[in-house]
């Protein structure tokens, strides 16, 4: 036999170990008072009276399992080798399930489970205002400042939030995204730049006096190809000049996992950043994102109830504003909790599809080595015989088991290692920066490590098991492998567990696809379809009121004017979207409420036109016109929910209502809309406000164009007079109003994708196995079948027979596939639209649809069965 290279060096290490252990051994016998000799022979009895160390020894000690590890995998490699198609077969089936696990598991890591990329990142902790009843878990900036002042818990306390500018670069005006941060932010967070310095509190303790910025590692490279003589040069932003003083370091995108802004700013510039908004006085305006990082040796809990003691004095003192402040803390580095709740759903849905068709692949292996098995009885008729014992064997099964389940695991990890790619893939249709970056980091590496081992032990042991059962003397004089009852019930077992699996698998993805036809027919509160939008934003070129009314109104009336236009309106935010502003609501006559615990209601502001160009229905009253100017009596359009919700049973035209602050001029109600979905497509019916454009001025302008010609035309001819107006104007987006839809159909889309492909495969794989388990079945029983037709039973009876062993295992995993789906489906319920998740017609179609499949799959070694002679059949064997 070869000597593997590292056995010579391997004795002489364990022949060092051992001496050393013996001479211990001797030294302390002698110690204890007994003389060399005497010691020597107590040692040497101890460790198996050896006088030199012996292979003997070596394998007393343990070592000797290396040796058996190296014979069974060269064994199992040339097993393998010897069947080629066998073995690709096995491994891309299991490399699919694999592989789908690691690079959903990848992208899990990265939203989920990858710390934030700055020191420490176990003790920084999200602030959520869970006292807040509307939008993301935000604060105040005098909040802020009292919260980071008084508390007692927090080494620091940061705030920070995102913000569209316009970046003149190049001669070319463009939307980028940056944010405005605390002064304290990138000291906290333990931070240090690229290049140049980052900003610090110095540039964070007087409004508007440090027009200073700090660059992304990505924008510098990309947008400025990466010049160290940018430093403390200026940057054109929303018109005025900010010196870049540093550019942060590689990998850092801010505190939020999946958002990568391209500039910060001090939050001290906050109204040249955001123009036409100051709300750092604004104790009732709750803009800023918090994060804490926590004390040495203080607990999340310990510093919650710290930082609500001073939320109740807040309270007490400003009860205007934050009545019911509360604060909860949480993970940082997905807004807080508004998103993580629903991310980890979303990721538990997707672990399970993956995780079933783990298991798919898992059967169907287990099904090819229990047929595989049968084919090597023979071989482990004779092993046995010569002595092997029944857990060498398995040993020697499941190795080879392991081989092909690292062999799978390279495969399938393969895709995890083009981050690139998968980052392309993963970028969702939105006007905000995501950056998920889906690399191998070790915690994936470790995973898949993981799962290919339990994979290869799930599919490895169940037929070394049963190989292993065989009756040697039987099986020797050729006869049957079993005695008594035959092995067929083990695979019929598994084949049980694929129909189940396979079920589950098409009913999500049947109730997946049911969801996303049914959100095409939703009642959205406007028609998607012959319309498009045009976006831009006024504040950030440096429009004050009078000349931003001006264009809105030179634009709408030339757009208007266009042989192709039917209808078109201007917003501040269209529907679906994720910005609209949660604002209380105050009743005239009602009882008086505080700001802080009103009833609130989501609005925008529209212009005359506007509900016709987005097909919304006005259910009563009148629309807008252009006579309503902010010298005449204020107006509003409600929809069906507010009118019901604030005034039951009453006509609710010339109501009137203040939004925001009840000392501010009430709106009297002129005309009723239809509901609609506002912020996404899943949500309930929500109180919505349209105020008047004219009235109330918003720079951030959406133009919304409805006609008869195509979706490109129309934006063209937008854009066109937009450039007439101003040439020099950046465009945020220009796409068809029906894109609106697929952020908020993005979810299911992936899910729907995911479900249905893998739900194929499932079916797939249940169809072969089934269609293998009958031929094997009637390849074991040809003899048996030839004696039935030689006595006189007819085709029929043959076909039947040979068709209800099949149709029992596939019918008993469609009924234990029923409860499992069930369970499965209710992870789905945010994504399914308008779908029940016990939909009785996905449950009976998917149900039928897999009978069909499984009574193909028996039919045709079924009608391969009444085809045999029974002449031939007589001799078989």
């Amino acid at each position: 036999m070869k000597v593997p290279l590292w056995r010579p060096r391997q004795k002489q290490e364990l022949d060092q170990e051992i001496r050393s252990h013996l001479e211990e051994s001797i030294h302390e016998r002698i110690e204890r008072g007994a003389s060399r000799e005497q010691a020597e022979a107590a040692a040497r009895r101890e460790f198996g009276n050896v006088i030199a160390v012996t292979e003997t020894t070596r394998d007393m000690w343990g070592w000797a399992w290396l040796d058996r590890l190296a014979q069974d995998l060269r064994y199992g490699l040339r097993m393998l080798s010897k069947h080629p198609a066998f073995t690709a077969v096995a491994v891309l089936t299991l490399a699919l399930g694999i592989g789908a696990n690691s690079a959903i598991f990848s992208v899990i890591n990265a939203a989920l489970l990858r710390p934030l990329p700055v020191a420490a990142p176990e003790r920084l902790v999200a602030l959520n205002n869970a006292g807040q009843q509307r939008g993301f878990p935000t604060f105040s900036y005098p909040n802020y400042r009292d919260l980071r002042d008084q508390n007692r818990t927090l080494a620091d306390l940061i705030a920070y939030r995102f913000a569209p500018v316009s970046l003149s670069h190049a001669g070319v005006n463009q939307r980028v995204w940056g944010t405005l941060v605390s002064g304290n932010y990138f000291a906290a967070l333990g931070v240090r730049p690229q290049l140049g310095r980052l900003i610090g509190t110095a540039d964070d303790l007087m409004p508007d006096s440090h027009p200073v910025a700090v660059l992304s590692y990505n924008s510098w490279h990309k947008r400025f190809g990466g010049r160290r003589d940018l430093i403390g040069r200026d940057l054109i932003v929303n018109g005025r000049g900010y010196q870049v003083i540093g550019v942060a370091p590689d990998g850092f995108s801010g505190t939020e996992t999946i958002a990568a802004p391209e500039i910060w700013f001090p939050i001290a510039m906050q109204s040249a950043i955001e123009i036409g908004a100051d709300w750092l006085e604004q104790r009732d305006r709750e803009p800023l994102l918090l994060q804490g990082r926590l004390k040495s040796g203080v607990t999340p809990a310990a510093a919650q109830a710290d930082l609500n003691a001073i939320a109740r004095r807040l309270a007490r003192e400003f009860p205007d504003a934050n009545q019911g402040l509360e604060i909860e803390l949480s993970k940082a580095g997905l807004v807080g909790k508004s998103l993580r709740g629903a991310a980890v759903g979303f990721a538990a849905l997707l672990m399970a599809v993956v995780g079933l068709v783990l298991l798919l692949a898992c059967t169907n292996l287990a099904n090819l080595l229990l047929a595989r098995a049968t084919e090597r009885r023979q071989e482990i008729a004779v092993r046995m015989a010569l002595g092997a014992s029944r857990g060498r064997l398995m040993r020697q099964l499941v190795t080879e088991s392991l081989l092909l389940a690292a062999a799978a695991g390279a495969v399938g990890l393969a895709p995890v290692l083009w981050p690139v790619q998968l980052r392309v893939q993963l970028r969702p249709p939105i006007d905000f920066p995501i950056a998920l970056e889906v690399r191998s980091d070790p915690r994936v590496l470790l995973f898949a490590a993981l799962l290919t081992i339990v994979t290869g032990l799930l599919f490895g042991l169940l037929p070394a098991w049963r190989a292993t059962q065989a009756q040697v003397a039987p099986v020797l004089k050729g006869g049957e492998w079993f005695a008594g009852r035959r092995p067929s019930w083990t695979r019929g077992s598994v084949i049980v567990l694929q129909v189940a699996l396979s079920l589950v698998l098409l009913i999500a993805g049947g109730l997946m696809l049911r969801a996303l036809r049914q959100a095409q027919t939703l009642d959205l509160g406007f028609v998607p379809e012959h319309a498009v939008e045009v976006t831009f934003d006024l504040r950030l070129q440096g429009y004050d009121e009078a000349r931003g009314r001006a264009l809105q109104q030179q634009l709408v009336e030339r757009v208007r004017e266009l042989p192709i236009v039917q209808a078109a309106g201007l917003a501040d935010l269209v529907p679906v979207d994720l910005h609209f502003a949660h604002l209380p609501v105050f009743i005239a006559g009602a009882a008086p409420q505080r700001s802080a615990n009103a009833p609130v209601a989501l609005t925008s502001r529209i212009s005359p036109g506007y509900l016709q160009a987005m097909g919304t229905a006005l259910l009563a009253g009148s629309d807008f016109s252009d006579h309503d100017v902010e010298t005449s009596v204020l107006v509003a359009i409600v929809n069906q929910t507010f009118a019901e919700r604030f005034w039951p049973g009453e006509n609710p035209i010339g109501k009137r209502f203040s939004l925001g602050d009840p000392n501010e001029p009430k709106l009297h109600v002129v005309g009723i809309a239809q509901d609609g979905k506002y912020s996404g497509l899943g949500e309930d019916p929500k109180p919505f406000v349209y105020r008047s454009l004219w009235q109330s001025y918003s720079g951030s302008t959406s133009v919304v164009v409805r006609g008869r010609s195509g979706a490109q035309s129309m934006i063209a001819a937008v854009r066109r007079e937009l450039r007439r107006l101003d040439p020099q104007m950046p465009i945020a987006a220009a796409t068809p109003l029906g894109d609106r839809l697929k952020l908020a159909l993005l979810p299911a889309r992936i899910a729907a994708t995911l479900l249905g492909a893998f739900a194929l495969l499932g079916l797939v794989l249940a169809a072969v196995g089934i269609y293998g388990l009958i031929s094997y079945a009637v390849s074991r029983r040809t003899q048996e079948l030839g004696v039935r037709m030689a006595l006189g039973a007819r085709k029929r009876d043959v076909l039947r027979l040979v068709i209800g062993q099949g149709m029992r295992p596939a019918l008993l995993g469609i009924l234990l596939g029923w409860p499992a789906a069930f369970a499965l489906t209710r992870l789905m319920k945010s994504v399914l639209y308008g779908v029940s998740a016990t939909d009785p017609l996905t449950y009976i179609a998917v149900a039928a649809l897999l009978t069909a499949v499984a009574l193909l799959a028996c039919y045709l070694p079924a009608r391969r069965a009444t085809q045999v002679d029974p002449i031939t059949a007589l001799r078989y064997e």
